[in-house]
């Protein structure tokens, strides 16, 4: 098997091919991509095994495993979960279970995550949601090694990067959605402003005058492109940048919603129900728990 020391240094030392005869498998020294494709992984099957890597599974049928309590899975998104190295689990995948299994060096995951938070969390099955576009960047990935061209040791480190700064992105709640980002100048002018605006007083008069339209001209091109009115756009932009801000235990609520551009933390807790199903202070406990 191709690169079979890497994938022991990813899956296990005691891993055998055999028991990844089913499997199709894409390596590099960042993380390997494993695809069950004619029959469940073998290593899979074992009792409370465990992983020298961070393993990240995306499930792509809702009835594969038992979902957590408030944990939704929007329209164009995956279930998907993730467990630390050394954390002994046992994987109940059916048989006609369809699924993608990343593993990424335990190291190299650290030190990136360290770039978004200081308090590393050790995963046990904590489930989150991520974008179904990862498939674009993780079929690149597979794509790219099959054809071992030339510097494709490059290209796939490169990759490895990119897809695991949007796991972990998704692990903190704040998704990468590349069809929401609009091709339109005045649409994507827009986006990039409240991105980056937050937290400010931002009016749809403001934004309308920024790309020389009139609010109700702008407000039809904007909701035909995203399918939000701007102000919607704000407020679910503002709340997925709370949510990671609920994930740090140094930050009181109240703080957060001010940084967030909420007036109040009244204000904070209806636009945050009515986005995710749920109160800040209840997404704080599921997140801190799992």
């Amino acid at each position: 098997m191709r690169d079979f020391n890497i994938i022991r240094s990813l899956v296990g030392n005691n891993v055998t091919e055999d028991e990844l005869k089913y499997v199709e498998c894409y390596v590099n020294d960042k993380i390997g991509l494993f695809i069950p494709s004619m029959g469940q992984c073998g290593y899979a099957k074992r009792e409370n095994h465990i992983h020298p890597s961070y393993m990240v599974t995306i499930f792509f049928l809702n009835d594969s495993i038992d979902l957590l309590p408030n944990i939704e899975v929007k329209n164009k998104h995956y279930l998907a979960a993730v467990t630390s190295p050394d954390v002994p689990h046992s994987d109940a995948f059916p048989e006609n279970g369809c699924y993608y299994c990343i593993m990424i060096d335990s190291d190299y995951f650290e030190e990136q995550f360290k770039m978004y938070s200081s308090n590393m969390v050790v995963f046990n099955n904590c489930q989150f949601i991520i974008c179904s576009d990862i498939l674009k960047a993780l079929n690149t990935f597979a794509f790219e090694y099959s054809k071992g061209m030339k510097n494709s040791d490059v290209t796939l480190s490169a990759q490895a990067t990119i897809i695991t700064h949007w796991i972990i992105r998704s692990i903190l709640g704040e998704n990468l959605d590349m069809r929401s980002i609009s091709a339109n100048y005045s649409v994507g002018r827009i986006q990039q402003y409240i991105e980056q605006h937050f937290g400010e007083n931002i009016t749809v008069g403001k934004l309308a005058e920024m790309v020389y339209l009139s609010e109700s001209t702008m407000n039809r091109l904007f909701k035909k492109e995203t399918g939000l009115t701007p102000f919607e756009y704000l407020i679910e932009t503002r709340v997925g940048k709370s949510k990671i801000m609920l994930g740090r235990k140094n930050m009181h609520i109240t703080d957060i919603a001010i940084r967030c551009g909420f007036n109040s933390n009244s204000h904070f807790t209806s636009c945050f129900k009515r986005v995710t199903g749920i109160s800040p202070s209840e997404y704080r406990k599921i997140h801190m728990e799992h």
